[in-house]
């Protein structure tokens, strides 16, 4: 029997491949989403949306649902040692968006999934693991696991995207080389019912024992990130709570806690974003520091780009080799220099020790938040100064691409 076929197959359902199954059932091109897991994710990872990514939303009409879910951080006050240092205001940059926005990822996905059952040209499967990918000049074939009935399909595409995550088995499977490291610190993270006067402002803590980060969530709760000595295997009941007191003198019971997870930072960029009709897209093609929060926001631009290039070439017969080597070349140096900026914001924080924390105080009072590059700053983390960061930003857009000829 002849494998069933469709024009795009897209692996893994989170943030970013929800997005691109959107964008191209919009554009009425026939999807397979498919994702291993069976049960939502347990733990909201990212929860910053940049004006970026809210532009590109917009094409769905989806920006104001979003930011109705979510709460406008407008201002980011940054704590040295021993005193406030300043704040970083998003009310001046040049957007129509002045802020970022904070939304759980299970809220982002609750959306995202809503919207997609709109579009009759995307069909979405849960449960269902990659096993085998092959592909010739024509087309990709997939074969997948079934886990609610331990079965095994297989089915054609003219073009695979593999968004599963950044130990994407797609990725493995094509042997695609990767470039990256694990940072030499760690965090543990969890949300908190809010019973502080911090309101809708992320505060930034930097002390010589460690960073805390502590960011406004919906509903009147409130993310605390605490930097730990050592990696954990397991963080006793509580530990957050203490961290913060000690480090901040703010009271954050711990039985307000709700959740809590463990990470340890690190960087991964693809060598190539492309294998042939395969493409690589979010975490799959870059990894890179959540803090910072540029790791779903720069995804979200991979999707806006390839399902522009996927509908020129299925719809307007485009060849496909020149828009996919120009979605590498401008995706891949949008990536790089996210994960760049995200490892040295990083990297300044997480100084430990008097000496280092006194310098890093001067560096951000004197610097870059009372001195020559404040201005900067919010644009900066705004992701505004991200290369490429929308597709009206790719100094060639791929309808217009001059390789891009019809076939």
């Amino acid at each position: 029997m002849k494998a069933p076929h469709c024009e795009a197959i897209i692996v893994g359902a989170g943030p970013v491949g929800l997005l691109l199954a959107c964008l191209l059932g919009q554009r009425g091109i026939r999807t397979l989403l498919l994702e291993k897991r069976t049960e939502p994710i347990i733990h909201s990872h990212a929860i910053g949306i940049t004006p970026p990514s809210l532009h590109i939303l917009e094409k769905l009409d989806l920006a104001k649902s979003f930011i109705d879910q979510g709460v406008k951080v407008v201002d980011c006050i940054i704590h040295g040692e021993h005193r406030r240092l300043g704040c970083m205001s998003f009310r001046d940059i040049p957007d129509d968006y002045r802020f970022i926005l904070s939304l759980p990822q299970s809220e982002t996905i609750r959306l995202l999934k809503a919207k997609l059952t709109s579009y009759p040209s995307v069909s979405a499967l849960s449960g269902m693991e990659i096993t085998h990918v092959a592909q010739d000049s024509n087309h990709c074939e997939i074969r997948y696991l079934d886990a609610h009935h331990g079965t095994t399909h297989s089915v054609t595409t003219d073009y695979l995207c593999a968004s599963d995550g950044s130990r994407s088995r797609v990725r493995d499977i094509l042997k695609i080389p990767t470039e990256g490291k694990s940072y030499r610190c760690h965090f543990v993270m969890g949300d908190f019912i809010d019973r502080s006067d911090l309101g809708a402002e992320a505060h930034l803590y930097f002390t010589s024992r460690g960073s805390i980060e502590s960011f406004p969530l919906p509903n009147s709760q409130r993310r605390w990130i605490v930097q730990t000595p050592e990696r954990l295997d397991s963080a006793p009941a509580g530990l957050i709570s203490e961290i913060v007191q000690q480090r901040t003198g703010l009271i954050v019971p711990a039985s307000d806690q709700q959740n809590q997870n463990i990470f340890t930072p690190r960087r991964l960029n693809c060598v190539r974003y492309h294998e042939g009709r395969v493409l690589l897209l979010g975490d799959a093609a870059h990894v890179m520091s959540p803090i910072g929060g540029q790791g779903m926001n720069t995804g979200f631009a991979d999707a806006e780009f390839l399902a522009d290039a996927l509908d020129s070439i299925l719809r307007r017969h485009a060849a496909h080799e020149p828009l996919f080597n120009a979605y590498n070349r401008y995706r891949r140096r949008a990536a790089s220099i996210a994960i760049a900026r995200a490892g040295r914001g990083m990297w300044l924080g997480t100084w430990q020790g008097k000496p280092a924390s006194a310098l890093r105080d001067l560096l951000l009072d004197r610097l870059f938040l009372n001195g020559p590059f404040s201005k900067a700053m919010a644009p900066y983390f705004a992701m505004l100064t991200i290369p490429f960061n929308t597709l009206d930003r790719v100094p060639l857009p791929p309808l217009r691409l001059p390789s891009s000829t019809t076939t």
